[in-house]
């Protein structure tokens, strides 16, 4: 009598299985590995400045939280991820299910750590605009609205993560490609308003006027390259997408806190010389501490002291 015999589906995470090119596998880590690299070179070149205009703070200064987060967040993830792939690119056994989780959530740690930069921008262009409640509210609904497209990117795509512990190197999730479209929209947004304002006039002769509009334009298009290229490689699945996300890390960590430390360092001459700030009610964009030689960035409804 013939028996039959049903297949059970097999649900041993595959140790060995990596991709087709062992080579590309090996230089796609290395790569990324470099970005953690020049991540932890940028930090260590900018220390200085770190201990003298953010470390002087109090911890109730909203930008001294943001910074330490740009600063630190992302280099305790990309450790995390240098170490997981290091175990994959060894055939170390790791648990499958919390891996597939780490990697899903790699979108949600962008949103994150993009989030930090945006909080950054928006506060300088609600400052520009005088604390207009229109500007602020619009800026919240910003933010929510991009958010609710990456969770919706990830909730869309997770039934087609056909998850291996190769895609830690190589392959970006597809949820990328949301969190690259309400990022774009949302800086483009961020850096309209901005142009809107120098356009005006009122800040076009000041040097922190001069000082928004070149880092807005310089910031966009570094965020617009970097996040295009992390949404083309997630869209088309190319084995480029996990060292591209590294590298996008460490972009959004540099130009996060190189933003925050550019504001601190406005000589105090400066402001001195530009009248727009004498005729500024309400909330001024900058807060003069004269005994720290600084400027510090206010934020909706707050004033920084050192």
């Amino acid at each position: 009598m013939e028996t039959s015999t049903v297949q059970r589906p097999n649900l041993a995470w595959p140790l060995r299985r990596m991709s087709s090119d062992p080579q590309l596998d090996y230089d796609l880590h290395k790569t990324s590995i470099a970005a953690l690299v020049f991540l932890v070179w940028e930090n260590l070149i900018t220390l200085d400045d770190e201990v003298a205009h953010i470390w002087s703070k109090p911890w109730n200064a909203w930008i001294k939280t943001v910074f330490l987060f740009l600063r630190y967040f992302p280099l305790a993830v990309q450790l995390c991820n240098r170490i997981i792939s290091e175990m994959v690119e060894q055939h170390e056994h790791l648990d499958f299910s919390a891996l597939r989780a780490w990697y899903i959530s790699q979108v949600l740690v962008a949103h994150l750590a993009m989030t930090g930069v945006e909080i950054v921008m928006m506060a300088r262009v609600y400052a520009l605009f005088r604390n207009n409640p229109w500007i602020g509210h619009g800026f919240i609904f910003l933010w929510l609205a991009e958010t609710l497209v990456v969770l919706l990117g990830l909730f869309l795509t997770l039934p087609d993560v056909h998850f291996e512990p190769a895609l830690m190197i190589t392959r970006a999730p597809h949820s990328f490609v949301y969190l690259a479209i309400a990022a774009l929209l949302s800086q483009a947004t961020i850096l309209g308003l901005t142009l809107v304002r120098f356009l005006q006039g009122q800040w076009g002769g000041t040097s922190l006027g001069q000082l928004l509009i070149r880092e807005g334009t310089i910031i966009y298009f570094i965020f617009f390259v970097s996040t295009m290229a992390a949404a083309i490689y997630s869209a088309r699945g190319l084995a480029f997408g996990m060292t591209e996300y590294a590298w996008y890390l460490s972009i959004i960590s540099t130009v996060g806190c190189r933003l925050i430390l550019n504001m601190q360092r406005i000589p105090s001459s400066s402001r001195a010389t530009d009248s727009s700030f004498h005729g500024t009610a309400g909330l001024e964009l900058t807060t003069l501490h004269a005994s720290h030689g600084a400027v510090d960035a206010s934020f909706p409804g707050t004033m920084s002291s050192a």
